[in-house]
């Protein structure tokens, strides 16, 4: 193989290259939060919006490729909470989804959801507010499973871990 072939395939095969933190340690660490996370899950597309309710809660957006009826592969891409001291709730965040998958504000997340696009889905737990810190919980599962896509929101530890990672 040519070196320039080489080149022009680490370029079109490299955009779909994102790296995993599996911290095993962290995983061993995480103690099961005081609330029910009954997970729903929607594909990532307008026209799921009416499944999303309008209520505070936790969410995640993962890649799944639903190939070959293989069980189960996830990629989980970034954890995110809706309600925590505002009025914002589950479906005002999905809502805002499918406008950053039209027009760029964050480019992590347009690249997740415009290159994977047909792939991207949509979990969320509805919390009550009143009951658990739905920031605590954000930051707990930011902590455990370090999704690629989140960049904020985890403890100063683990922030500064994530940091010094993507030098």
């Amino acid at each position: 193989m040519e070196y320039n072939d080489i080149i022009r395939i680490k370029q079109e095969v490299g955009i779909y290259k994102i790296e995993f933190l599996l911290w095993k340690k962290q995983w061993d660490s995480y103690i099961e939060p005081n609330v029910d996370l009954s997970w729903k899950c929607v594909k990532f597309e307008e026209k799921s919006s009416h499944h999303i309710p309008d209520e505070k809660g936790i969410y995640a957006l993962t890649v799944e490729p639903r190939l070959a009826s293989f069980p189960s592969i996830r990629y989980l891409m970034y954890i995110g909470q809706a309600g925590h001291n505002s009025e914002g709730n589950l479906k005002k965040r999905f809502g805002n989804y499918i406008n950053e998958k039209k027009r760029v504000k964050r480019d992590h997340i347009n690249y997740l959801l415009n290159t994977w696009e047909d792939n991207v889905f949509f979990y969320f737990a509805v919390i009550d507010p009143n009951e658990t810190n739905i920031k605590e919980l954000e930051q707990k599962l930011l902590d455990t499973f370090i999704p690629p896509m989140s960049k904020n929101g985890y403890s100063a530890k683990i922030g500064r871990s994530v940091r010094i990672l993507e030098i």
